[in-house]
């Protein structure tokens, strides 16, 4: 039974057993608490008993002391309306919202300026107008062919007179008069239609105006809706500081900034004064098309609306680091496998950049051009992921750059790929192809997604080498997990192709080990260029350079 102070969101969770988070989960990247693995069982077995699961969407549950909240991105069956779970931060479904009064009257006017008829009329008078135009300038093109006829016979005409007759003069009198009325055919014909042209044109250009001053107000009012909207969207933090998405986000918030899982279980529990413990998020429902996530899996929260919201509403709360950050203190040095006077093959470490970032990260680039003072040019001819070690070749030349991009871009780079996937294989075949056209994904940036429409061909074979067990240490144990070893070989070098074609249920449906994008934390990510082959651009000569992974 709920106590009259008790919201109807708060959930009653067993904590028997299981240690409180020390500190709150770091939402960009996490391995749920298991409090949070609990909750969001709790979760799911009431969107499958409510039949509220038919929609694909990302969840979210927020354990604080006394319990759990849980959450849904954006609306659920297109409403708000389902108290067991947190309010949204700014509820404008409402019917007695101004928003909708206004978003009522906006879709009004673009009715009025689509139903009108306006563009109709308009597309007739510009027919007519076109009509009138072209008959003017036909007629124009017949008075000066006529002209030109004209002026070419009265020339031979003058030609054979003989200037002492008497008979000559009246004769280029005619010539002369028959040379000026021609002229002013063309002007006539220059002024075919022009009452009525003049008219067609000056009630087109009142109808436009008329047009683009109704467009000008719905644009202006959407605007001033939108803002309104974002500065009914207040957020709080951990200690007590509120802010509008509008003054967070310099007035150009992103759209759908605020709806996401994050921010409304944060701002419910501060709401209801409740201590956040830990948070996560996870998809149920069925996949989007082109999208990665599957089922019951866990995601962090975005970065393009969500970073910036969930930054300032963290604050005043104790924290995780980024469980990730270990990805970047692995070390290790850059090896020169092979070198000559125009390119050098290098063994990238994993955590090292390929070529400068924003963060202070080493990077090949600039390695090279310390280890080689006199290279020249661009030097990084192709890049590898910061998590993925391997093989690359890097130019030391300006020519041998724009030879090596040649080849690249040509696809005469052999490149083989190893990596361990999470699970063990259980299909029949062992080999294949990949033909997932990637984009990025601007909401999750750095990350990548399918996108059959819009995105770059990007193709990957592959090749599945077994079954077998990965021994890892987590928490001072050793502990076994399933994974699958597998070749790639990409025959397109896209953004975290490789990555993305594996974890994605239309590709291999089985990420990577330790892809902290697109798939579990782990100690590292299991994925290394191990061999490359191609032909050396100035001797000739067939090379072939392999660098077993440690893994």
């Amino acid at each position: 039974m709920l106590t009259a102070d008790r919201p109807s969101y708060l959930h009653s969770l067993d904590t028997d057993g299981v240690a409180l988070p020390e500190a709150f989960t770091y939402p960009f990247r996490y391995t749920p608490h298991p409090l949070c693995l609990r909750a969001a069982r709790l979760v799911q077995e009431y969107l499958d008993a409510e039949g509220l699961s038919v929609e694909g969407k990302m969840y979210g549950v927020l354990v604080v002391e006394g319990g759990f909240l849980a959450a849904y991105s954006g609306q659920l069956n297109g409403s708000y309306a389902h108290p067991w779970f947190v309010p949204p931060v700014f509820d404008y479904l409402s019917p007695e919202c101004f928003f909708q009064k206004e978003q009522a009257e906006i879709v009004s006017l673009t009715k009025n300026i689509e139903n009108t008829g306006f563009q109709e009329h308009i597309d007739i008078l510009n027919n007519r107008l076109r009509s009138l135009v072209g008959q003017r300038e036909e007629a124009v093109e017949k008075a000066k062919m006529a002209y030109e006829r004209g002026k070419k016979n009265r020339g031979e005409r003058r030609a054979a007179l003989d200037d002492s007759s008497p008979e000559a003069r009246p004769v280029m009198l005619q010539l002369e008069r028959e040379s000026q009325f021609q002229k002013a055919e063309i002007k006539r014909a220059k002024q075919l239609h022009a009452e009525e042209v003049n008219a067609i044109e000056a009630h087109l250009a009142d109808l436009q105006a008329t047009l683009r001053r109704a467009r000008e107000e719905r644009r202006q009012r959407s605007e001033a809706l939108q803002d309104w909207l974002f500065r009914q969207f207040i957020v709080a933090n951990g200690s007590g500081e509120r802010i509008s998405l509008a003054d967070m986000f310099d007035g150009k918030p992103p759209s759908g900034a605020g709806e996401c899982c994050g921010p409304k279980l944060l701002n419910a529990a501060f709401a209801s004064g409740l201590r956040p413990l830990a948070m996560a998020e996870f998809w149920w429902g069925p996949p989007l098309a082109g999208n990665y996530r599957r089922q019951g899996v866990f995601y962090p929260a975005c970065n393009s609306k969500c970073k910036p919201i969930l930054s300032f509403m963290l604050k005043g709360l104790a924290v995780a680091p980024d469980p990730a950050r270990h990805y970047e203190r692995l070390g290790g040095d850059v090896e020169v496998v092979w070198e000559d006077a125009w390119m050098a093959v290098v063994a990238k470490p994993t955590g090292w950049l390929s070529v400068a970032g924003k963060s202070p990260l080493p990077d090949v680039c600039q390695w090279a051009r310390g280890h080689w003072p006199g290279i020249a040019g661009p030097v990084v001819v192709h890049r590898l992921d910061q998590d993925t070690s391997g093989l690359m070749i890097l130019a030391k030349t300006q020519m041998s750059y724009s030879w090596l991009q040649k080849m690249f871009e040509g696809r005469n780079v052999r490149k083989r790929y190893v990596a361990l996937l999470e699970g063990h294989w259980q299909r029949a075949e062992q080999s294949g192809t990949i033909s997932l056209p990637l984009v990025a994904d601007y909401d999750y940036l750095p990350r990548q997604r399918v996108d059959r429409e819009h995105g770059k061909q990007a193709v990957t074979q592959y090749e599945v080498i077994g079954n077998e067990g990965l021994h890892e240490e987590a928490a001072g144990e050793v502990r076994e997990r399933a994974v699958t070893r597998i070749a790639f070989y990409p025959l397109t070098g896209r953004t975290h192709q490789l990555r993305l074609h594996a974890a994605s249920p239309e590709g291999l449906g089985m990420s990577i080990v330790g892809d902290r994008l697109y798939g579990l934390l782990s100690r590292r990510l299991y994925l290394h260029a191990e061999a490359l082959d191609f032909v050396h651009p100035v001797t000739g000569e067939a090379l072939h350079f392999e660098v077993p992974a440690i893994f």
